[in-house]
């Protein structure tokens, strides 16, 4: 009986960390394309995989490159909002990870115009919404209103490639394709509209 009641305990506790550790964080082990992470606070990782096949790179030189614009980037802010958290080489490509204290620290480092917002402050921000939207869990669309009737909710507005994910639940989105409830991929060349719960 107490075999039982231990393996069924730590069944539970398995299954607890592993729903606590999704989208906890990313590395240079775990993304194989450019990929922006926001946690619930509000901070991003983003990382960056470019192909590194020339011999004539020099992964020393381009760590010291980039050390150096988060460096001045810090000075110019100053304080410490940017961390170069990974650069390795992973086969012929060369993988970043760098994390951003704030969405504004990531749009003026990387020259981006991604936007984070809640749900009630969309009106004001001057962007053409769709009129309806894809329900993440029931697989069916709504109206815009019901997309953003819920005001706790964040949007996030993108219009670049990326692999999003979310410490939160994605309730609503337009543009890009879902992979789960805290995954989804930004469309190409076009605006990617997610509404989630932080």
């Amino acid at each position: 009986m107490k075999k039982l009641i231990f393996s069924t305990a730590l069944i539970l506790c398995l299954v607890m960390l592993a729903g606590c550790s999704k989208n906890k964080e990313i590395d240079t082990n775990n993304i194989q394309k450019n990929t922006l992470l926001i946690t619930k606070e509000g901070t991003l990782e983003a990382g960056t995989v470019e192909s590194f096949d020339k011999a004539y790179y020099n992964l020393t030189e381009l760590d010291k490159y980039v050390t150096d614009k988060i460096n001045q980037y810090n000075t110019a802010k100053g304080n410490e909002v940017i961390t170069k958290k990974n650069l390795e080489l992973k086969g012929s490509n060369a993988v970043l990870v760098i994390t951003y204290a704030t969405i504004d620290d990531y749009n003026s480092f990387n020259q981006t115009d991604v936007k984070l917002l809640n749900t009630g402050d969309v009106n004001n921000a001057g962007i053409d919404l769709p009129q309806n939207f894809s329900a993440a869990k029931k697989n069916k669309t709504v109206t815009l209103s019901k997309a953003f009737e819920n005001n706790k909710y964040k949007v996030l507005v993108l219009k670049e490639k990326l692999d999003v994910l979310l410490q939160g639940t994605i309730k609503y989105y337009s543009g890009g394709t879902l992979v789960d409830k805290h995954h989804i991929e930004s469309a190409d060349n076009a605006t990617t509209i997610i509404i989630y719960k932080p």
